[in-house]
């Protein structure tokens, strides 16, 4: 009985020696409280935001009184590329013969949500009908949710792009955090730093590794979500896996070198986590971030998994090409040269002490 008790005390004394290891296991709880308590959107008691309307019926532009939240398409190209520039929330087409359909109570709506905020999309799209049937004192406006393409809208198209780029990023905080602190512990790393090898060529060969294990992951997701959930890519595969490589390599960089500083490897992992828990929470991989607090939207911007999210998002759900993407393309380079660039620099001077 004293030896179990030994043990416990030894292992919670090694915690607690660890400063590092020590703080950010204090510190993980906390933050994920307050995460919980403030990504949760709330649904909006009015419609926010512009709505994208393509109008197929006449009388309906007409007939319905302007105002600045809407704003009409002449096509449906327009429409797509307005939703892809986030100028609109949610796209409204209205049918022909919409306008005749209210009389019988039989009109219908399509709606093509806004991937960055699907749950608003459709609140405002529900309280549209609903305002459109109380002047028209039709019974009922029923409102179908389609992609792009015309099918069923899929909430999972959503998901999956977020889902893939966080187990990109996941992938390569637990592998860093075994692969450098582990070769640590084992005493090879200091075996590696004497040698000859250029030590752009160590940070290098790690980079190539993780980003490696990072994509194989990402597309097992991709693989799971196409086979189960009928996820769709509808712009080019491609276009994808090069935002996956590049979403991951934004990354790797900052877990180098926070890893390369750990003297152990549970200290590396716990610390990871500290990080990655909060990125996985505020870069609206599970709830959107324009319903989020102003400091969780300026906590967003300075985490590389937020850009990688919206362009998978905006290429598998909306199907845009390069030039729609270039903003969070230019933004994950900046992430990826910039911190692979320090980790070169650093990385010998972080082993060493």
């Amino acid at each position: 009985m004293k030896t179990m008790w030994h043990i416990a005390v030894k292992d919670l004394k090694y915690l607690a020696r660890s400063r590092t290891a020590f703080f950010a296991f204090l510190l993980m709880p906390i933050l994920m409280m307050l995460m919980m308590s403030y990504i949760f959107p709330k649904m909006p008691s009015k419609i926010t935001g512009k709505i994208g309307i393509l109008s197929y019926d006449p009388l309906f532009e007409k007939s319905v009184p302007k105002n600045k939240e809407m704003i009409f398409y002449k096509s449906r190209d327009d429409l797509i590329e307005a939703l892809a520039k986030n100028e609109i929330i949610v796209a409204v087409i209205v049918p022909k013969g919409f306008t005749a359909s209210i009389i019988t109570g039989k009109a219908s709506l399509e709606v093509i949500p806004n991937p960055s905020n699907p749950q608003m999309a459709i609140s405002i799209a529900q309280m549209m009908a609903g305002s459109m049937g109380k002047v028209s004192f039709s019974k009922k406006i029923s409102v179908k949710l389609i992609n792009i393409d015309g099918g069923k809208f899929n909430y999972y198209d959503f998901m999956a792009p977020g889902m893939m780029a966080m187990i990109a990023i996941l992938s390569v905080a637990t592998g860093l955090a075994s692969s450098i602190t582990r070769e640590r512990e084992l005493g090879t790393l200091d075996g590696l730093m004497v040698t000859p090898v250029k030590r752009g060529y160590i940070v290098s060969g790690k980079i190539i590794a993780q980003t490696i294990r990072g994509l194989i992951q990402a597309l097992l997701i991709l693989l799971v979500s196409f086979l189960l959930f009928n996820v769709t890519i509808r712009g080019s595969l491609a276009l994808t896996i090069f935002l996956l490589v590049l979403g991951t390599f934004s990354f790797i960089g900052i877990g180098i070198i926070v890893t390369a500083g750990m003297r152990d490897q549970e200290t590396a992992q716990i610390v990871m986590s500290t990080i990655t828990f909060p990125m996985m929470f505020f870069s609206g991989i599970f709830f959107p971030i324009d319903q989020m607090p102003k400091f969780a939207k300026y906590l967003s911007k300075f985490m590389p998994l937020t850009y990688a999210a919206d362009a998978l998002r905006k290429v598998i759900t909306l199907g845009v090409g390069f030039e729609f993407i270039i903003k969070d393309i230019l933004i994950l380079l900046l992430f990826a040269v910039v911190s692979t660039t320090l980790a070169t620099i650093y990385f010998p001077k972080l082993v060493r002490d």
